[in-house]
């Protein structure tokens, strides 16, 4: 109680660093009990290794009860002049082992600036290929000579780690930490968080992966499948 006391009220740690001591502490006096009981002692290196897991574990299970709150805008609304605004979503197809990204650029005009279908070889989980859509949506910025944008997600977990609110889920920290560090290299990057209605153009593009081989690439080009779904989003804003 008194390290405790030190660390909140005279050194002023942060919440995140105070969560870390609370569950290193709870480990050891853990495994203390184990031991007494004739359980095997752990390693220091074990111990905080996996207090740190299960915190991770925690924290991405509150953040998926967050996702439930409707946080995100419903509608797709247009950035400001002299930006763009980037969607981006994941989509999983469990049967097949893979999952698809999809990427849209769009102008203050609502116009499709560029859009972005990319198959993942891979049996990604929710979390993992959303953060790979942000990954990529960033990529596609930089191959596109975008420097000025709103970068949008339905994922409101990954949307807070992306901001620095909130610790990223485990398995994407490194993820998270690398496209933090790649935003920095664009002279102004917003993420922002969207909800799923709103957030149907990317979603499509994250479907439509499947059925390709490795990737495609629009410029200034609606896909046919895509066209519905974009004047929906137009409508929507002039009717406001």
């Amino acid at each position: 109680m008194d390290l405790l006391w030190y660390v909140v009220m005279i050194a002023q740690w942060d919440h995140r660093r105070v969560e870390k001591l609370m569950v290193v502490a709870w480990a050891l006096w853990s495994n203390r009990n184990e031991c007494r009981n004739g359980g095997a002692q752990k390693s220091s290196q074990s111990l905080v290794h996996d207090a740190l897991e299960y915190l991770g574990a925690y924290q991405a299970c509150i953040h998926v009860t967050d996702l439930k709150k409707p946080a995100g805008a419903a509608v797709w609304t247009p950035p400001s002049p002299d930006c763009y605004k980037i969607n981006v979503d994941g989509a999983v197809f469990k049967e097949q082992k893979m999952a698809g990204v999809g990427i849209i650029i769009r102008d203050d005009a609502g116009q499709l600036i560029g859009a972005y279908s990319k198959k993942i070889e891979a049996p990604l989980g929710a979390i993992e290929v959303e953060a790979k859509a942000v990954e990529m949506g960033l990529q596609f910025a930089k191959d596109m000579s975008i420097q000025d944008f709103t970068l949008e997600s339905d994922s409101l977990s990954l949307v807070n780690a992306l901001r620095d609110s909130s610790p990223p889920p485990l398995s994407v920290a490194a993820l998270v930490y690398s496209s933090m560090s790649v935003a920095h290299s664009f002279r102004s990057v917003n993420f922002a968080h969207i909800g799923r209605k709103g957030n149907r153009p990317a979603h499509l593009l994250a479907r439509h992966a499947l059925g390709i081989t490795d990737f495609s690439v629009w410029v200034e080009e609606i896909p046919c499948f895509l066209e519905q779904a974009l004047n929906q989003d137009v409508l929507a804003n002039s009717i406001d």
